[in-house]
C-alpha cells in the first residue's frame, strides 16, 4: 500500500507540474547562450535540453580498442574519491535541472570498480545520481556486467539504474571469445549483442524494472560496409528494439589513442549507411541538438504487432510548423522513459502523466495536434495501424543517429575557426568540471575533454594520490595491477 501511495503521489506531481520552474529557467538561459545563427525553429538545445551530462569517473578499462579517445596513461590513474564523484554529480544537476541525463563514464566504471574490489561505490554513484534528480546511464563495453550479472542486478535494484549504453564494435580488443583479429564484420559480433539482449530481458522479467539498453558503435573504414546489416539486425525483431531503444553511430575522430583510418569515414557516409539499413531515406536534421555538424538523427516508430518501422515525425510543412509550437510549449518535459516512479516502488514511466498535464494546460494546442494527427492518418502519411498500435501500447520508439566528435587538432584551433567555436559553444554533451584555479564549476564539451582536459585531470589525480595513504584501503592502481598480472 505504501508503494502504491508513493506511485500515485509521483504521478500527481508530474501531472500538476509537467515542467519544473527550475528547468524552465535553465532552458531559457541555455537558449540565450546559443550562437544566434543556431537559435532556429528546429533547435532542441534550450527548448528540450540544456545538455546531456557526463562524469569524469574512474579511467580504467581492460580493453585496448583501436579507437579510444582517452589518454595513454588512463589505466595508471587512481579511482577518484567517492566524495569527488558525488560533487560532480551535484554540479551536473545544478547545470541541467531535474530529469537530465547523466552518463556514468570515464573509462569503463563497471570494469574499474569490479576489478578494484569496490563495487559498492559504483552502486552508490548510481543511487546518488537518481537521488539528486538525474537519470543515470552507465557507459560500458559490458564484459564485466555480462560475466557478473549479480553486480548488474545490484545496480538496478539498489542503485536505481535503468539505462545502460553498451559499446560493441570491431574496434574493440579484449572481448572474451572475440579476438579482434578474428572479427571480420559487425555480424561476427551479433552473438555478443544477443547475449546482452537476453540478459536484459531476463532482468526485466525477474525484477519488473524497465531496463533499457543503448548501442554505441564507432564507425571506421574497416566496418562502414557492415553498418546497414547491423541496423537491419536490430530492426528485424520488434522485441529486440524494445530493449535497445537507442542506436548511436560514432564516426571516428583523430583524438586520444585512436589509430585513425587512412580514408576516414564521413558523417554523411555513415548516415547513408543507416538509411540503407532502415530501407528508407531519413531526414536527420528535422530537429538538431546543438550544432548540425555535431549530431543528426531521427526517431522511428516500431509496431510490435506487424514489425513495421516508420519515421515518427511527419515531414509536411503544416506538421513541421505545429511541431515547432509543440516543442516550444512542451519541450521542457523530460521524455526519458526511465524517468519513473520512486525507486523501489516498481512503478512505470511518468512521461504519460507529464504529457497529460501539459496538454490539459494548453487545450487549443492539444486540439490542433489531435486534429493534425487525424489528417495524417486519413491521408496515409501515418499508417492508421501504426497509430492504433502506439495508443494501445503495441508500438515503441527507437532513436537512431550519429554523434560526430571533432579531431583534437580541430578543437585546438577553436579561437580562429568560427565553426569549431560555434560547435563548442552549442555542445549538448558536457561534463561538470571543477576548475581548481578559480574554484568554480565549468561545463566542458566532450570534444574539449578529448583535446586536452582529460590529461590535465588525470595528472591532478596522480599528483593527489602520490604520498597519500588511506588507512585500510590500497591505492587504486595497485588494486588494478593485481587484477591483471603481467600488464
Amino acid at each position: 500500500m505504501k508503494n502504491l501511495a508513493l506511485r500515485w503521489q509521483a504521478r500527481w506531481r508530474a501531472f500538476r507540474q509537467p515542467i519544473a520552474p527550475e528547468k524552465s529557467a535553465l532552458l531559457k538561459a541555455r537558449w540565450d547562450s546559443l550562437p544566434v545563427e543556431l537559435q532556429t525553429p528546429h533547435q532542441l538545445s534550450g527548448r528540450h535540453l540544456t545538455h546531456c551530462g557526463f562524469i569524469t569517473g574512474a579511467s580504467y578499462c581492460s580493453f585496448h580498442c583501436t579507437h579510444c579517445y582517452l589518454p595513454k596513461n588512463a589505466n595508471e590513474v587512481p579511482i577518484p574519491a567517492l566524495v569527488d564523484v558525488k560533487a560532480q554529480i551535484e554540479a551536473s544537476r545544478r547545470a541541467q535541472g531535474p530529469g537530465g541525463g547523466l552518463q556514468i563514464t570515464g573509462g569503463d566504471l563497471a570494469d574499474a570498480y569490479w576489478r578494484a574490489g569496490r563495487p559498492d561505490e559504483l552502486v552508490e554513484i548510481v543511487r546518488h545520481t537518481v537521488a539528486v534528480g538525474l537519470v543515470p546511464m552507465l557507459m560500458t563495453h559490458g564484459q564485466t556486467l555480462i560475466e557478473q550479472p549479480a553486480f548488474l542486478r545490484r545496480l538496478l535494484i539498489e542503485g536505481g539504474l535503468r539505462q545502460i549504453a553498451v559499446h560493441v564494435d570491431m574496434t574493440q580488443a579484449g572481448r572474451h571469445g572475440f579476438p579482434i583479429s578474428r572479427v571480420k564484420s559487425e555480424a561476427d559480433l551479433h552473438p555478443v549483442r544477443e547475449g546482452f539482449t537476453a540478459l536484459a530481458a531476463e532482468l526485466r522479467r525477474e525484477t519488473g524494472l524497465p531496463l533499457e539498453l543503448a548501442h554505441n558503435c564507432t564507425v571506421t573504414q574497416r566496418n562502414i560496409s557492415s553498418i546497414p546489416d547491423l541496423v537491419r539486425w536490430f530492426l528485424a525483431e520488434p522485441e529486440r528494439t524494445r530493449i535497445w531503444r537507442n542506436l548511436s553511430f560514432l564516426p571516428e575522430a583523430d583524438t586520444g589513442r585512436t589509430a585513425f583510418s587512412r580514408e576516414p569515414v564521413t558523417p554523411r557516409r555513415v548516415w547513408e549507411a543507416i538509411c540503407e539499413g532502415v530501407g528508407q531515406s531519413l531526414d536527420g536534421h528535422a530537429y538538431i541538438g546543438g550544432h548540425p555538424e555535431c549530431n543528426q538523427g531521427t526517431t522511428l516508430l516500431m509496431s510490435r504487432r506487424t514489425g513495421r518501422c516508420v519515421p515518427l515525425l511527419p515531414t509536411d510543412e503544416k506538421s513541421k510548423v505545429l511541431l515547432v509550437e509543440l516543442v516550444t510549449a512542451f519541450g521542457g518535459i523530460s521524455t526519458m522513459t526511465t524517468d519513473a516512479d520512486p525507486v523501489g516502488t516498481g512503478g512505470s514511466s511518468l512521461l504519460p502523466w507529464r504529457l497529460a498535464g501539459a496538454l490539459v494546460r494548453s487545450p487549443r494546442l492539444a486540439l490542433r495536434a489531435a486534429t493534425r494527427l487525424l489528417v495524417l492518418v486519413q491521408n496515409g502519411t501515418l499508417p492508421g495501424g501504426q497509430l492504433r498500435d502506439l495508443l494501445s501500447g503495441c508500438a515503441h520508439t527507437i532513436n537512431i543517429g550519429t554523434h560526430n566528435f571533432m579531431d583534437a587538432a580541430q578543437v585546438a584551433r577553436a579561437d580562429r575557426d568560427p565553426v569549431v567555436k560555434a560547435r563548442l559553444e552549442a555542445c549538448v554533451f558536457k561534463g561538470s568540471i571543477h576548475n581548481r584555479a578559480t574554484g568554480e564549476w565549468e561545463t566542458v564539451p566532450m570534444c574539449a575533454m578529448n583535446q586536452g582536459r582529460w590529461s590535465a585531470i588525470y595528472e591532478e589525480r596522480i599528483r593527489d594520490q602520490a604520498g597519500r595513504v588511506i588507512p585500510g584501503e590500497p591505492a587504486a592502481e595497485s588494486v588494478l595491477a593485481a587484477a591483471e598480472p603481467g600488464r
